[in-house]
């Protein structure tokens, strides 16, 4: 594939110069933690799991791990919920270098995420593409979430009992989702440390408009998620604005098409890197097209045209915060988190990328 060199972003300050951006590397496990820590303090005590095995579990005032389908990891932060499902489901491209596809936030209650998980990418041999699942001590149940394709009417769950699936107003591609509540029993603990017993993981089937189960051939077509290492196809660059300071990246070693058949469309991170500004992380990403790398990648689903900053959208992202964005050649160049939009949009103004296919 030929090589691209992005362009500048909209600039309302001079022309940038070339700037040497950070040694390009993973995070280190320490890091991460802190990073979490700092995350989790600013959301206001919803806590989120991160799931090295896959399965997204968060339990208000506690939780703890299960499996599930795909790579998961949790978070907070603000939302909707519509009123006739009582639930909503909404996605925002997994940053990460290396990732492939979505990540997903679950509004069990109006203004709020109570969990999630990232890194899923909706394949046609994939119906049940993600389930997360999201427990409270107050109301002791658990809620299980399942992100699905749109050939999937309902879910029988145990064998036995039917779960019709939904379509939200925040998830695109015909995507649906359905919502299985299972009650949550006392065990026993020590005193002044309440503990619940987790329900035994049911066992969940897709079935069509007609009932009839749907194959899963996840294991034929499943992707792995690019490796990361410390030098890749794409830099990011940052000029022209004091204080800016980066601190690491993820990024990918290669740049490949995504192999399965999507559902819809999808990004494919090629690199990001946590900058600080004034005290505040900001999270700044690359975002290829998934299934074909060098074209025009698809709109990001809940971002609006930013008034007064023509070329500049923005919306609700992942819990590292709301999300900025800005087309950049044949890619996206996003900004997450940070004190506000004014400065998601500072930061974009300052940044450069180079991508080679």
């Amino acid at each position: 594939m030929p090589g691209l060199i992005t362009q500048h972003p909209p600039a309302a300050d001079a022309p940038l110069s070339s700037a040497t951006g950070p040694e390009q590397g993973v995070i280190e496990e320490a890091r991460r933690r802190q990073r979490q820590r700092r995350i989790r303090a600013t959301i206001g005590g919803l806590l989120a799991a991160v799931i090295v095995t896959g399965f997204a579990w968060a339990l208000t005032a506690g939780g703890s791990p299960r499996h599930s389908h795909q790579a998961g990891r949790g978070g907070a932060g603000q939302g909707r919920a519509p009123a006739a499902a009582g639930f909503n489901v909404r996605l925002s491209p997994a940053l990460n270098g290396g990732q492939y596809g979505w990540c997903v936030g679950v509004e069990e209650r109006a203004g709020a995420i109570g969990g999630g998980g990232c890194s899923m990418t909706p394949v046609t041999s994939m119906p049940l593409a993600i389930d997360l699942s999201i427990g409270s001590r107050r109301t002791r149940q658990e809620s299980i979430v399942i992100v699905t394709t749109p050939p999937v009417a309902a879910i029988l769950v145990n064998g036995g009992r039917r779960v019709p699936t939904v379509a939200l107003p925040l998830l695109p591609y015909g995507l649906r989702a359905a919502r299985i509540l299972i009650p949550i029993q006392p065990g026993p603990s020590a005193p002044g440390r309440p503990k619940l017993d987790l329900p035994t993981e049911p066992t969940l089937v897709a079935l069509d408009a007609q009932g009839q189960p749907i194959p899963n051939r996840i294991a034929r077509e499943r992707a792995e998620p690019a490796n990361v290492s410390g030098r890749g196809p794409c830099t990011l660059h940052s000029s022209g604005l004091p204080g800016l300071a980066p601190q690491w990246s993820h990024v990918a070693n290669a740049i490949r098409p995504f192999p399965g058949k999507l559902v819809g469309r999808a990004f494919f991170s090629c690199i990001d890197t946590e900058y600080y500004l004034k005290g505040w992380p900001l999270d700044a990403a690359v975002l290829l097209d998934a299934a074909h790398p060098g074209t025009t990648p698809a709109a990001i689903p809940g971002l609006v045209p930013v008034r007064e900053s023509a070329g500049f959208f923005n919306g609700p992202g992942d819990f590292k915060g709301e999300l900025t964005a800005t087309r950049f050649g044949n890619s996206w160049l996003v900004v997450a988190g940070g004190s506000s939009l004014a400065q998601r949009i500072q930061v974009l103004r300052h940044l450069t990328a180079t991508i080679k296919l």
